[in-house]
């Protein structure tokens, strides 16, 4: 089972090479699990911590593993003496995950460690466990979000030497998460070369003049937005602050870089644009064939960065 865990987690940190919407996320936070006791008690509650990794192939499907840990104390009386019993419960799973922004749903499956002492003395026990059930996952600022999950668990013990016995539990969760490792993010931090240099026309001999660099063509405006041929895009004011991508050509400067339509831009070499306008006059003055960092919401939700060779 612990191998099978480690082929997801494995999976999940693989996915990121495999798409230009691949990205992962890292989790960590509070896990309550109400567990069933197989009828000897009340159901009991314990207190712990989860931590999972999910590798997306694309914004649907991702892979998951997942790891938890519980710790309850009992009363109990042993030979007519009062003692306790202390329990920890380990478990890790992995499996599918399904997004639909803002909601997932998983089904993960794995193994279970729990161990019992009392009295100086101690049972340990190895067994199956899995679970399903899903969540919500919100953005609160660049990779950072929040996430709160519930799901039924089941695992199988016979810690008490009699047949192994199902726990049909159930847990809830809340804690934060980190994303990190998008596909295009990384592609977009080469810097990109235009598929030919641009071509100088010769002054005349007579001429004792340097030529003065070629200047972008000046931004026009249209009925969609903004045209910024420089970068070969069409933008708009974005739904935060920034220039919002709505088209592009398939070979244009900011395409060859890795920009997509719905991208923001939001940054010219680290300073702020907050409207077309102002990402038009940072682009102004610059000649053609120079080398920019541009700064952009990937799909309104992840920050990156690309490096783009302004065209004619």
């Amino acid at each position: 089972m612990r191998h099978a865990f480690v082929v997801v987690f494995c999976l999940a940190i693989s996915s990121l090479s495999f798409s230009q919407d691949a990205r992962a996320d890292l989790y960590g936070g509070y896990s309550y699990v109400n567990i069933d006791t197989n009828g000897l008690e009340s159901r009991q509650s314990a207190n712990g911590w989860e931590a999972a990794i999910s590798g997306s192939f694309n914004k649907w499907f991702a892979v998951e593993g997942d790891v938890n840990g519980y710790y309850k104390t009992y009363p109990a009386t042993l030979n007519g003496t009062i003692a306790s019993t202390k329990i920890t419960d380990y478990s890790y799973a992995g499996g599918p995950r399904i997004n639909f922004k803002p909601v997932f749903i998983h089904a993960l499956f794995g193994g279970d460690h729990l161990t019992g002492v009392s009295g100086g003395a101690s049972e340990s026990q190895d067994g199956v466990a899995g679970l399903a059930g899903g969540g919500v996952q919100f953005k609160v600022s660049g990779p950072w979000a929040v996430r709160a999950s519930f799901d039924y668990v089941f695992t199988r013990h016979n810690i008490f030497g009699g047949p192994s016995v199902t726990q049909n539990n159930f847990r809830a969760g809340a804690g934060i998460v980190y994303g990190f490792g998008r596909g295009r993010a990384v592609e977009s931090a080469r810097v990109l070369q235009p598929s030919a240099p641009p071509v100088s026309t010769p002054r005349p001999a007579s001429s004792t003049q340097p030529s003065a660099p070629q200047q972008p063509s000046t931004p026009r405006s249209t009925g969609a937005g903004m045209r910024l041929d420089a970068l070969g895009v069409t933008v708009m004011l974005g739904r935060g602050a920034g220039a919002e991508i709505t088209d592009e050509a398939p070979e244009g400067a900011a395409a060859l870089a890795g920009l997509h339509r719905g991208d923001v831009i939001n940054s010219v070499d680290g300073k702020p644009v907050k409207t077309p306008i102002e990402l038009a006059s940072e682009l102004a003055n610059r000649p053609t064939g120079d080398k920019v960092r541009i700064g952009y919401m990937l799909r309104r939700e992840w920050q990156a960065e690309a490096v783009v060779v302004l065209a004619h």
